[in-house]
């Protein structure tokens, strides 16, 4: 898979002229947020939040499980409304998720692309369907990815990060009308152990590692700055995703990994 995504890089060099935009990645120069906030929700029973999306025009984030089930969670008040993602059965476990102005847009194991229009809707059930168009090739000899992926549809142009399991550079494609194209690769900082998410307006890049440190990466320059330090003290969780609120406030989802464990929302 890999070695296939290395020849089309160089089979497509003379047009993809931007692939030369992501350059060395520099060292953090932001300072950090105060100290992060872990928030209790009481979610929906038997519910298990895998992913995380903010909105680029609310200020809550929707919490997803990889078959399905979803909650919309308002910050600060903690307000929850839960929902069921139809159609999404059949596609494979959700691997990434993007929830702009026009609705929610999903990834799935399998490489098929998701959309699910407008807003949560008050039934509880929101309609998605399979958007037209090859899938994303990540999926090999059949079996399900298993890596990391984000999504974003910003100014009109689908594009995906993809870090392949045991790699250490981040994979990006965009996509044209009918197919996938490799349009550059650029190496992750030593701990990022996961593309977390792509900005409102897709110009940058969330990367997360095991010890839930968040790293901003530029797209246009590869320069990064560091959102979130390491988080200790959460037992029994493992980090699964990051986003943004509109308002730059960075959230972060701590997945229970125990039997005896909940779910929590980390703000800052």
């Amino acid at each position: 898979m890999r070695r296939d995504i290395a020849n089309k890089i160089r089979e497509l060099m003379p047009h993809l002229q931007q692939m030369s935009s992501f350059g060395p990645i520099e060292a953090a120069t932001s300072s950090l947020p105060p100290a992060p906030a872990a928030c209790e929700v009481q979610w929906p029973a038997m519910f298990e939040p895998q992913l995380l999306a903010c909105g680029a025009e609310s200020q809550g984030a929707l919490a997803l499980s990889r078959h399905g089930r979803g909650a919309l969670v308002s910050t600060p008040a903690m307000g929850l409304e839960s929902f069921v993602l139809q159609g999404v059965a059949g596609h494979g476990p959700i691997v990434a998720a993007s929830w702009d102005t026009q609705g929610l847009l999903l990834v799935t194991a399998t490489g098929a692309l998701l959309e699910c229009a407008g807003a949560v809707p008050p039934a509880g059930r929101w309609a998605c369907k399979p958007s037209s168009g090859m899938k994303l090739p990540i999926a090999s000899s059949g079996k399900p990815f298993v890596g990391s992926v984000a999504v974003s549809r910003a100014a009109g142009e689908l594009r995906v990060a993809v870090m392949f399991p045991g790699e250490e550079s981040v994979t990006i494609f965009s996509r044209t009308s009918t197919e996938w194209l490799p349009f550059g690769e650029v190496r992750a900082p030593s701990s990022a152990a996961a593309v977390a998410a792509f900005s409102a307006s897709g110009s940058e890049l969330l990367l997360a590692a095991a010890d839930g440190s968040v790293v901003e990466l530029q797209m246009a320059n590869g320069r990064r700055a560091e959102l979130a330090a390491a988080n200790a003290g959460h037992a029994g969780h493992g980090w699964a995703g990051a986003c943004r609120l509109p308002s730059g406030e960075l959230v972060r989802l701590a997945a229970a990994t125990e039997a005896s464990s909940v779910a929590k929302l980390i703000l800052g």
